[in-house]
């Protein structure tokens, strides 16, 4: 929706960085918790997990109410799929392997009306339920959604000078882990290579002024290292690990004061 994509995009634009939280859990008083929180957009993890349509749908609700914008990780690319998510009013959608400009190309269109895209007409939530005119709607229909490219792959870092360049293309994600998989590393990213795929595509896209989102460790080290490396938005691990995190943390403390024998937690 408008309203918040011109909150990220101001952000950007004005040299600072747009961040925001994964959220797997299905529950929209999550996606409004990290709105409230003071985080600027909500990404919703509708690749991994057991997310359905009208979940998703309820997190963009819960994200507006915290005044966070609501961001739509696909699970795969097919614009069967991105057509009703796009008539939800998503604010960023996210669309995952991406790893040629062809792929680049499908994605957009398929957010994007005719003659230039192939999107269906009822936009539905995306349309305030039908209180914005038809031609209003496709009017600004450029202004309402971001279109973000998730690079993850060897293939999709060998070309992302090509698909930075994609017309319509409005954020990338340089995605480590997928990257640190298919190269037969196992998740490690630590790697050299893994170093060098991500230090070049930054480079790509500050040189060719595209806002990047990367995934930095929590640690200021991290932070300081992407902010020098011209990221415009920072995405951070998923409610679920906060919430582990948190609880793990209580053990420590109980084995401290509770006596082994009565100690059932192991």
């Amino acid at each position: 929706m408008q309203k918040y994509v011109e909150m990220i995009k101001n952000k950007i634009d004005s040299g600072r960085i747009a961040c925001g939280v994964c959220v797997a859990l299905t529950d929209p008083a999550v996606s409004e918790l990290v709105g409230l929180a003071g985080y600027d957009f909500v990404w919703i993890e509708g690749e991994h997990g057991a997310m359905g349509r009208t979940e998703m749908q309820n997190l963009m609700i819960g994200a507006h109410a915290g005044g966070a914008a609501a961001m739509i990780r696909l699970p795969y690319s097919d614009y069967t799929l991105v057509r009703p998510i796009m008539d939800m009013g998503p604010d960023i959608i996210g669309f995952p392997f991406i790893n040629t400009v062809e792929d680049a190309k499908k994605a957009v269109a398929s957010c994007t009306y005719p003659p230039k895209g192939m999107r269906g007409w009822n936009p539905q939530r995306a349309g305030n339920y039908g209180q914005i005119g038809q031609a209003n709607y496709v009017d600004n229909e450029g202004k309402e959604t971001l279109k973000m490219m998730i690079v993850e792959q060897e293939e999709g870092f060998r070309n992302i000078e090509q698909i930075v360049q994609v017309e319509g293309v409005d954020i990338i994600v340089l995605g480590p882990g997928d990257l640190s998989v298919g190269m037969g590393l196992h998740g490690r990213q630590d790697d050299p290579r893994i170093k060098n795929y991500m230090d070049n595509a930054a480079q790509v896209c500050v040189k060719h002024h595209m806002p990047f989102l990367a995934w930095p460790a929590m640690q200021a080290e991290a932070l300081k290292e992407w902010s020098d490396k011209g990221a415009s938005m920072f995405g951070f691990p998923q409610d679920s690990f906060f919430i582990s995190q948190a609880i793990m943390k209580l053990w420590p403390e109980y084995d401290k004061v509770i006596p082994a024998a009565k100690n059932t937690h192991k």
